[in-house]
């Protein structure tokens, strides 16, 4: 019974990771508040899926190209 719950928390990890790069690829400022909240409900969720220094860079990395995108603007 615990397999399908697995397989299907997976699925959705997934769907929602490939939504978060498609906003980020195509530099939809609007919704990059909504990676930000994925990236912090997904290291909060799983801690070890990617080290808390990665998570920051990252984080610091899409704090940076917003802005920079907002200048372009």
């Amino acid at each position: 019974p615990a397999e399908p719950l697995v397989a299907e928390l997976a699925w959705r990890l997934r769907v929602l990771s490939a939504r978060a790069l498609s906003i980020v690829m195509n530099r939809d400022v609007q919704n990059f508040e909504a990676v930000m909240a994925f990236l912090d409900a997904t290291h909060c969720l799983l801690p070890g899926l990617v080290p808390a220094i990665k998570h920051m860079k990252i984080q610091f990395g899409l704090k940076t190209m917003l802005s920079i995108l907002l200048r372009m603007l």
